[in-house]
């Protein structure tokens, strides 16, 4: 089949990221002790692919039985983007995915990014990491994959049977449902599959 467009998550798809971000949610609320880190992990492995500001609200919520007001939204961010941004520059990308960028860029068919991170933090992760240009666009929160995938598949008028999604977590998978487009679940080499059973998955980012 000739691909329109193919979509890729940020996090665990181009770049092995994940455990980056866990890591310092944990040190955020260190003071909690082993368990709330515990707690951190498993929350963090289950809900792949949302806003860290949902993140922020459902831990504030969860250990301090409180909401959490708009400065302190700002205060977590603020140390939460100080405590990762070093260490995305070097995470690894996962397997095949810098091949597939090239392939695709060779074929003339527009990659994007649709991630649950700020937009512009990845496109100046992008531009550090030297492949913003293999990207057409680069989307993320607030606004939910789901509307920006609507938003793109209208844009540009794609047929959604020639759309396809590369995504890691459950969030992924229902926005690609939702939009009617094609889906493959990436799954790092080891670890027991987030997606129901019928759903293709790879640990290789591997386009054909």
């Amino acid at each position: 089949m000739q691909y329109q467009a193919v979509i890729f998550d940020w996090d665990g798809v181009v770049t092995a990221s994940n455990d980056v971000k866990t890591q310092a949610f944990i040190d955020i609320f260190a003071a909690l002790g082993e368990e709330a880190a515990g707690i951190i992990t498993q929350y963090q492995r289950q809900n792949g692919g949302i806003s860290r500001f949902e993140k922020y609200r459902h831990y504030v919520s969860l250990f301090f039985k409180r909401n959490v007001s708009e400065d302190e939204l700002r205060q977590f961010d603020r140390q939460y983007a100080a405590l990762i941004f070093q260490k995305l520059l070097k995470t690894p990308f996962i397997p095949g995915c810098l091949n597939t960028l090239k392939k695709l860029n060779k074929l003339n068919i527009p990659a994007f990014v649709v991630t649950g991170s700020p937009a512009d933090e990845i496109r100046r992760l992008a531009g550090r990491r030297r492949i913003r240009h293999y990207f057409a666009d680069i989307l993320g929160s607030p606004q939910t994959k789901e509307n920006h995938i609507r938003n793109l598949m209208r844009k540009y008028a794609f047929d959604s049977e020639k759309v396809i999604f590369y995504g890691d977590a459950l969030t992924d998978y229902r926005a690609a449902q939702a939009n009617h487009i094609n889906f493959v679940g990436v799954v790092p080499f080891g670890m027991a599959s987030p997606f129901p059973e019928n759903v293709k998955t790879t640990n290789v980012i591997d386009f054909s």
